[in-house]
């Protein structure tokens, strides 16, 4: 089975919702977001197997945040890898002691919980879920707290270290550290939690801590011409134009599902 993206050198490799990337760059290989032990080990299978690497050929490993499913399964890659991982900028204030802002557990979840029901459910993926969302990453730390030493952060426009053509873009809002990963020529956007998707619809997260800098980060990115989009949460998709029937953050979502129901209900829209 194919986890190729699209036909573009990307592939993914996921369990439930949390979603981890892998583009090859013609011989160099970067992971983007390794989640969970669980995604990182489907994804170095993906590499040795499918794609006919090895873990040598890994050259980078990214975060587009430091929640926990974005940076828990990082060690099982660099462990076997002979590269390290990078991080947005801002994590190295987290590490020299800046608390990192977060959003109200019950309330966001109300309204994140449709993307639940978009993805095959994992047992597993929920409970290395639930074990480290307590002790890695920051959200359930107060702190932001890694089982491994970053090699280096990536700050707004920084190319990506292993991978040509690709470029940060800073992407506040649902974190004050969010990232993107953009490729102008083939129009594609890694988009970490900075938009998610549902029904087949990208969704400006409405996770965040900052209204107003997920306005800016909303505004920002619709201004980018992108035909194929591949977020953190929910499945890839693409189209001329997949802005057209994006979903602003502070748009509750559709449909006549039990999960969009309890959304629109409960949730504070």
């Amino acid at each position: 089975m194919s986890h190729t993206v699209f036909g573009l050198p990307i592939s993914m490799a996921s369990a439930w919702i949390f979603n981890c990337y892998v583009i090859d760059a013609g011989g160099d290989v970067t992971v983007v977001d390794p989640g969970l032990p669980i995604v990182a080990g489907r994804a170095l299978e993906m590499i040795t197997g499918e794609l006919g690497y090895s873990a040598a050929d890994i050259a980078s490993v990214l975060c587009t945040h430091a929640h926990p499913d974005h940076v828990a399964g990082v060690s099982t890659v660099t462990e076997q890898a002979s590269c390290g991982a990078h991080l947005p900028a801002r994590c190295r204030a987290y590490l020299e002691g800046e608390e990192p802002r977060t959003f109200p557990l019950v309330g966001s979840l109300l309204k994140f919980m449709p993307v639940w029901g978009g993805q095959s459910f994992s047992a597993r993926a929920l409970t290395e879920f639930a074990r480290y969302g307590k002790t890695v990453g920051f959200g359930g730390p107060s702190t932001l707290t890694l089982d491994f030493d970053p090699a280096g952060y990536l700050d707004d426009a920084d190319p990506l270290p292993a991978a040509a053509g690709w470029q940060t873009i800073h992407a506040p809002g649902h974190t004050d550290d969010s990232t993107c990963f953009y490729h102008a020529d083939s129009e594609t956007l890694i988009s970490g939690d900075a938009v998610v998707t549902l029904d087949g619809r990208p969704w400006f997260n409405p996770e965040h801590v900052d209204a107003g800098l997920a306005t800016e980060t909303e505004e920002r990115l619709r201004s980018l011409k992108v035909r194929h989009l591949l977020p953190g949460h929910g499945t890839p998709v693409q189209g001329t134009d997949v802005w057209r029937h994006a979903r602003s953050f502070s748009t509750p979502p559709e449909g006549s599902g039990i999960l969009a129901r309890c959304s629109r209900r409960f949730a504070k829209w």
